[in-house]
């Protein structure tokens, strides 16, 4: 596996939902092994989805060295927010991986997710409502 290969597979996720209306994505390769995506999906509902990916690839393995997914809805107000940015939140668990949610002060335990874990509670959410 190299980084395009986890591009294309972000491409494919993104086409296939059919929650997502509007799509702005960049993909940098850095290298074959280093790349980082990022970009904002507008969904059916009106909410947007900030997310950004720092990946590694080692012996055909995916690594996220860095990553966060934000979602706001149609107000602008954050909803949930993902992402495993030291050093904060050293008390919880599940460090550096853990969840922001709106009218919460204390992040919840997470465990690492990608994009097509926060689509699939994105398109859960919506469905409900």
């Amino acid at each position: 596996m190299q980084v395009i290969d986890h591009f294309s597979e972000i491409q494919s996720l993104i086409r296939s939902s059919i929650f997502v209306e509007n799509v702005d994505v960049e993909y940098e390769v850095k290298s074959r092994s280093i790349g980082i995506v990022h970009g904002i999906l507008g969904m059916l509902d009106g909410s947007t989805l900030q997310f950004m990916e720092l990946i590694n690839i080692k012996r055909d393995k995916m690594i996220r060295l860095k990553y966060g997914f934000h979602l706001a809805n149609v107000n602008d107000e954050m909803v949930f927010k993902y992402d495993n940015a030291p050093p904060h939140h050293l008390e919880i668990a599940t460090y550096p991986h853990h969840k922001h949610v709106k009218g919460e002060k204390v992040p919840r335990r997470s465990k690492e997710v990608g994009l097509k874990d926060v689509l699939l509670e994105i398109e859960e959410m919506i469905s409900r409502w």
